[in-house]
């Protein structure tokens, strides 16, 4: 019976560490060390508890999610509070709910009741809160971000500190005012921890709805801007295949007529001054950037052909292979295009401050599988591949190393993608495979 009730205390110390941390979104410390750090911090507080017959001393896990929201960059003390207020009070009334839950449950089944039932059910209830917070980590985070924004944010802060006030309560206090409000209004504060639970529950649904409508605005507004940019340079090189049309039906002229006097002097200078210049042109691959009508996903098509314009503007030479058309990819298209922007702008901005400023670009499917290619010069002799996809790992200025450490992030929670990287001076090439 104690094993099972001390391993469950394990389990509930880890999931308030790991809430918390998602809370603030705080990834500098390994699963390990939270693991290690929470299960510590766990014993010496039920040493403390047990040696000085104070349960509310558990509250001191507040202070101790507090502490570590000062590692945090940029989190105010308020939302600090809140956070760790999140864990505590959300935690605490889920175990209250789902205890009394399963005791009812097991009190209407056919099964004989022990003295070490109530143990199990504990451990039960603590495993069960813990898998659910690594498997809705993501959600979390995204659901955290977007009530600290809204009204929302108001409401609950009040609700979680009733919360709090009401689980001093109702943790068996040993101090003579708790104890005291322990005895009046002990199963009051049940009734109370119930109606909390269920209207903190009820603002977390809400607040997760109106959190993907944000993101499916936000998306629409990407698209949008991208679609924009679209019509913008699609209307650029219409009006430059345009005067390129113009200017050769002059030049075409200018050669009849050459040709039909036969005056070969005049034949030369319309190559010297016309067609010879076109050469640039021609060799820079301007019109490459049609073979992106290949890909039949305009949400990719539009990034791809602003993107790879904008380079052509710096003088970059960007060639194009899509062989056959791309009518889907096998990604969430949120993430495809999130990983597919890191890669062409770490491969642009390398190129444009390259010597040969050259971006090779592919886009195929084969074998059930489809492969994202870019290749671009670069600047650097040599490259530590272990290392650019550390966070904060950057050869710009101001240390901007981000970008290919949430794509490898990105990558890894996804299980049909890969991403292969090479580098042979001066190129550097990415591959990201997709299997269907």
């Amino acid at each position: 019976m104690f094993i099972y009730d001390l391993v469950a205390i394990m389990f509930i110390g880890m999931s308030h560490v790991l809430l918390y941390i998602q809370l603030i979104r705080y990834d500098r410390l390994s699963y390990m060390m939270v693991f290690v750090l929470s299960i510590v911090f766990t014993i010496l507080l039920g040493i403390v508890v047990t040696v000085t017959g104070y349960p509310e001393l558990n509250m001191m896990m507040l202070l101790f999610l507090l502490s570590l929201g000062l590692l945090k960059d940029k989190l105010t003390l308020t939302q600090n509070v809140y956070f760790a207020l999140v864990s505590m009070v959300l935690i605490t009334l889920v175990k209250l709910v789902l205890m009394e839950l399963g005791i009812k449950l097991f009190m209407l089944s056919p099964l004989n009741l022990y003295i070490w039932t109530g143990s199990v059910i504990h451990l039960l209830v603590s495993m069960i809160i813990f898998i659910s917070i690594i498997l809705w980590r993501k959600s979390i985070q995204r659901l955290a971000q977007y009530i600290v924004d809204s009204p929302l944010y108001y409401i609950s802060y009040v609700l979680l500190i009733v919360g709090l006030i009401v689980g001093l309560i109702l943790t068996t206090p040993s101090t003579a005012l708790l104890s005291s409000l322990h005895e009046q209004y002990g199963q009051a504060s049940y009734i109370v921890a119930f109606i909390l639970f269920f209207l903190l529950l009820l603002i977390v649904l809400i607040g997760s709805h109106l959190t993907k409508e944000r993101l499916v605005e936000e998306h629409e507004e990407r698209l949008e801007k991208a679609h924009r940019d679209y019509v913008e340079k699609l209307e650029l090189l219409h009006d430059e295949l345009a005067s390129f049309r113009h200017d050769y039906m002059n030049v075409l002229l200018a050669l009849g007529e050459g040709v039909r006097t036969k005056n070969i002097e005049q034949i030369e200078q319309v190559y010297e001054d016309v067609i010879a210049p076109t050469s640039t042109l021609i060799d820079n691959h301007e019109l490459d950037i049609v073979k992106l009508s290949r890909i039949a996903i305009p949400e990719v098509k539009s990034v791809l052909i602003v993107k790879l314009f904008s380079a052509q503007q710096q003088q970059v030479n960007v060639m194009i292979d899509i062989p056959e058309t791309i009518e889907d990819v096998a990604m969430p298209m949120i993430d495809f295009i999130r990983a597919m922007t890191i890669v062409v702008d770490n491969a642009l901005e390398e190129a444009i401050q390259s010597e040969e400023k050259v971006v090779q670009f592919a886009f195929f499917e084969m074998e059930e599988r489809q492969y994202f290619i870019i290749r671009n010069s670069c600047m650097h002799e040599t490259m530590d591949l272990q290392k650019i996809y550390e966070k904060r790992y950057s050869s710009k200025k101001e240390n901007e190393g981000y970008g290919l450490f949430s794509l490898k992030r990105l990558i890894d929670k996804t299980p049909n993608a890969t991403l292969e990287t090479e580098f042979v001076a001066p190129y550097f090439t990415q591959t990201l495979i997709l299997k269907k």
